[in-house]
C-alpha cells in the first residue's frame, strides 16, 4: 500500500518517518512550500517530493491529510472536485486526516467517489519535526471513519506498539478537550502554582524550578499507579478546615480553579476510601 502525505509540518513528517519505520511504505509528500515537501521526503526513506496534490494522490493507496485543521477542507475539496470532474480516479482509495479535534466528516464526499475516509491522530505532543517520531512508540492513537481505513492502519500500529482506540465521531471533541486538559491546562495550573510561590518572595524561575520535584513525582505516580492511588494531601485527608484557609488567602481565578479542583478531588477521595471525604 503506497502511502503520501500531503502537508509536510511537524505532524507529517513525525507520522511519514513512523509509519515508514514500521513498515508502511511512504512514497512522498506535497506541500504548498516545495522546500518543506524535500526536506520530509529527503527525511523519509524512499519519499520523493511530488509538484501536484494531484500527481501525490494519483500514485497512492492512502492518503495523509497532515495540514493545520483550517485547511483539511479546503485540501480535501480540491481532491473531491477533481474527483467529481472525473480527473483523478480515488475508488478504493484510503484518505486521512489528522486533526484532534474534527472528525471524519470533514472528507465527507469520499464515500460518494467509492474511497474510505477516517481521521487518526496520536494522543501525544508533536513538538519536533525530526525527533518525535522516535518517542511515538509510547502513544496512544485514536481512530475514527470507515472500517476498511481502521483495519488498514491499525495493525501496523499495534506492532509497533501503540495501543489503537476507536471512537465514534460524536466524540471527538470531546477527546480533543480531554486531551488540552492533560497537556495544555497543565502548564497553566503549573504557571498558577508558581505565581503564588512568587507571592511568597520566590523569583519566577526558583518558584518554576522549585515546583518541578514535587510536580514530576506525582505525574509519576499518577502514570504508574492511576489518579486514585496517587491523590494525596487534605482533600484526601477530608481536612476542610486547610482547603478553607487556602480558599482565604487565594482570589479571583486562582480561588475558583482551586475551588474547582477540590471538588474533583474530593470525588477521587471518595473513590479512594469508599466514603464522603468532604
Amino acid at each position: 500500500m503506497n502511502v503520501g502525505f500531503i502537508g509536510a509540518g511537524k505532524v507529517g513528517c513525525t507520522l511519514g518517518k513512523y509509519l515508514s519505520c514500521a513498515g508502511m511504505p511512504v512514497i512522498g509528500y506535497f506541500s504548498e512550500f516545495p522546500e518543506d515537501a524535500r526536506d520530509a521526503a529527503n527525511f523519509v526513506e524512499g519519499a520523493a517530493a511530488f509538484s501536484s496534490v494531484f500527481d501525490l494522490v494519483n500514485a497512492c493507496d492512502a492518503v495523509f491529510i497532515t495540514v493545520p485543521d483550517g485547511a483539511i477542507r479546503p485540501v480535501w475539496l480540491q481532491i473531491a472536485d477533481m474527483a467529481s470532474e472525473g480527473a483523478l480516479q480515488v475508488e478504493g482509495k484510503l484518505f486521512f486526516h489528522c486533526s484532534g479535534a474534527c472528525a471524519s466528516d470533514l472528507l465527507r464526499e469520499a464515500n460518494d467517489f467509492g474511497a474510505f475516509r477516517a481521521s487518526l491522530h496520536p494522543l501525544f505532543a508533536v513538538s519536533s519535526k525530526y525527533d518525535t517520531y522516535t518517542q511515538l512508540s509510547r502513544a496512544y492513537f485514536s481512530v475514527e471513519g470507515d472500517q476498511p481505513c481502521i483495519d488498514a492502519v491499525a495493525p501496523v500500529l499495534q506492532q509497533a506498539g501503540n495501543t489503537v482506540q476507536t471512537i465514534s465521531a460524536e466524540a471527538k471533541v470531546r477527546y480533543h478537550a480531554a486531551a488540552v486538559m492533560a497537556s495544555n491546562q497543565v502548564i497553566a495550573l503549573y504557571r498558577v502554582a508558581s505565581d503564588q510561590l512568587v507571592q511568597c518572595g520566590f523569583s519566577k524561575e526558583a518558584a518554576e524550578a522549585a515546583l518541578a520535584p514535587l510536580f514530576l513525582g506525582n505525574a509519576h505516580h499518577i502514570v504508574e499507579d492511576g489518579t486514585v492511588a496517587a491523590l494525596t494531601g487534605p482533600a484526601e485527608r477530608g481536612d476542610t478546615e486547610t482547603i478553607e484557609r487556602h480558599l482565604q488567602c487565594l482570589d479571583g481565578d486562582a480561588a475558583e480553579i482551586y475551588r474547582l479542583l477540590t471538588n474533583v478531588l474530593y470525588d477521587i477521595a471518595t473513590e479512594k476510601h469508599g466514603l464522603s471525604a468532604g
